[in-house]
């Protein structure tokens, strides 16, 4: 942990300081032979800002700017002040931040070191009295927003990552209702806020972020929220208007939320922060925040709605499609949904959305053959033939999913049966294509595989092939093999299993069980992943594997088997 987080006042001479120690800038300098200062950390997103600006909005709206941690220090006299971060760049994706956080104005005493995050900006909304509380609803009871680390414990780094993407997102959304008003961008990032905030106060026991209920009542809070700074035609309607715009964005917005929290499941920390940032990097898990990040879809998507369409409450049901359709990435499912709204969509502007979310290079996951049978992927499969030693997943290279680079990808498999989750990494598959087509699959020699077995039975190892493993199949014209036996053969090789162990883990009839596979590049590197669906290409859905050596996050598929005989 890094000793420059935690900052004291520097007193100075004591007897100077206790009597010039007054609100911003108030008293009379002139006796005084020197200020106190504090010294504080701010924290932007989910990671430090560089280089943002610190407005200290009850003293004289002085500013600073922070280092390249985020550190920054409270101006000379000025000891209690609401706070306003803006700009910068978050070292974590590496993105310009086009947010607003937040803190309210408390005294800062000696010894602590106020945080502004994602998380303060909520407090801000409703006040540091309820703080405690807000924490609570967040699960994180007990812990002090104002002045903890996000980078310091995992489970407030992901909340603050995740409640930064969902108020960036929905600030967006309002963003594209203020053509012909006079919403401002700070305001939109506060209607949003304060739309987040109270949403999270009012849920019933801990607020799930990655919920479209609740996602769609936070978007419909902000529009109203907004409402002074929208048009006059929007301000007449504002009901409706924030009831159909909560439901075409609020499926997209609930699909960029939830990858950003199933991407920073499991954090572990390390040492310092800076190594902790390296590990989310090399994991592959920033891809899906810098992603969040960088979207402006639902900006464009409101914008492709005419403001009379928005306005008319029997266009709702419709709108949600829509919605719906943008948040697959399916273009041709957007355009069924948009030709179903008639004149209420600009046909130019919505295919501009659809061509801005349509995947582009990237690798293609097809059937599944289990057992010698194909199956489409679905959230849900029933399979046959007793026992499952295998999933051979069909795949296809699209444009250049590895931006001229090696085709090579971390892969990783976890399923659950019995009692107890299987999680295996294999840090390196290099993938052979010809055109598009999958040639060949191999895992080269003296690569690492890292297992966990959690549950009735619990084991680790980290093991190398002193040969290379083929996984390569040629079922539907090409398949990357994941045999589960085979797996946990080296485990039995390697003395870490024993036979019995090995037949309790091998799925067998009749059973239900939840399957995940996750691929990304190597070092981290984002590889866009879809899926066929009914004739058309989706997202894939973000997905983590973790054993006790190593993390993969990519995109990959989720889904739930039941293996009958």
């Amino acid at each position: 942990m890094q000793t420059n987080t935690r900052y004291i006042f520097t007193l100075g001479l004591m007897a100077a300081a206790a009597a010039t120690l007054v609100a911003c800038g108030g008293g009379d300098d002139s006796s005084t032979p020197s200020q106190p200062s504090a010294t504080v950390s701010g924290k932007a997103v989910d990671f430090y800002l560089s280089g943002a600006t610190v407005t200290f909005l009850d003293c004289g709206s002085k500013t600073v700017t922070t280092n390249a941690t985020g550190d920054f220090t409270f101006p000379a006299g000025c000891t209690r002040s609401a706070l306003k971060v803006t700009g910068g760049t978050d070292i974590g994706t590496g993105q310009p931040f086009s947010g607003v956080l937040q803190a309210p104005a408390v005294d800062y005493k000696a010894g602590v070191t106020p945080v502004i995050s994602p998380l303060t900006t909520l407090v801000a909304q409703l006040g540091p009295d309820q703080a405690a509380a807000l924490a609570t609803k967040l699960g994180l009871g007990g812990k002090d927003l104002a002045t903890l680390d996000p980078m310091q414990d995992a489970a407030v780094l992901q909340a603050a990552v995740v409640v930064q993407q969902l108020i960036d997102q929905v600030a967006k959304t309002l963003t594209g209702l203020a053509t012909g008003g006079t919403l401002t961008a700070d305001a939109a990032a506060a209607a949003a806020a304060k739309a987040v905030a109270s949403t999270v106060a009012g849920a019933s026991g801990t607020a799930d972020l990655t919920s479209a209920t609740l996602v769609t009542s936070v978007v419909s809070s902000a529009v109203v929220n907004a409402k002074s700074g929208l048009s006059a035609t929007l301000q007449a309607n504002i009901d409706a208007v924030a009831a159909n715009v909560a439901a075409l964005a609020g499926p997209v917005i609930t699909s960029q939320v939830a990858s950003v929290d199933a991407a920073l499941d499991e954090i572990v920390l390390s040492s310092n922060p800076a190594d902790t940032l390296a590990a989310l990097k090399a994991s592959g898990s920033i891809n899906a925040v810098t992603k969040s990040a960088q979207a402006t879809t639902t900006t464009a998507l409101v914008q492709a709605v005419t403001p009379t369409a928005l306005t008319d409450a029997s266009n709702t049901t419709k709108l949600g499609a829509l919605g719906d359709a943008v948040s697959t990435g399916n273009t041709t499912t957007i355009q069924d949904a948009a030709s179903n709204l008639g004149s209420a969509v600009d046909s130019g502007k919505i295919d501009s959305v659809a061509n801005a979310v349509k995947l582009t290079d990237y690798l293609q996951l097809a059937n599944l053959t289990i057992n010698g049978l194909s199956y489409p992927i679905t959230d849900a499969i029933s399979v046959t033939g007793g026992t499952l030693g295998s999933i051979k997943v069909a795949l296809t290279q699209n444009g250049d999913a590895f931006k001229g680079g090696a085709s090579q990808v971390r892969a990783g498999l976890s399923y659950t049966y019995g009692g107890n989750q299987v999680d295996v990494i294999i840090e390196n598959v290099t993938l052979t294509f010809n055109g598009s087509q999958l040639t060949n699959a191999v895992v080269p020699a003296n690569t690492s595989y890292s297992f966990r077995i959690s549950g009735n039975l619990s084991a680790a190892a980290s093991l190398s092939n002193g040969v290379a493993d083929n996984l390569f199949d040629s079922a539907n014209g090409g398949s990357l093999n994941l045999p589960f036996t085979v797996f946990l053969g080296k485990l039995k090789s390697a003395g870490t299993l024993s036979q019995a162990q090995v037949d309790a883990l091998t799925p067998k009839s009749v059973s239900t069980f939840p399957v995940t596979f996750a691929a990304t590049g190597i070092s981290g590197k984002n590889v866009v992943v879809g899926v066929l669906v009914d004739g058309g290409v989706e997202n894939a859905k973000t997905a983590t594997v973790r054993t006790d050596a190593a993390k993969v996050t990519g995109e990959g598929l989720k889904t739930t088997v039941t293996l009958n005989p």
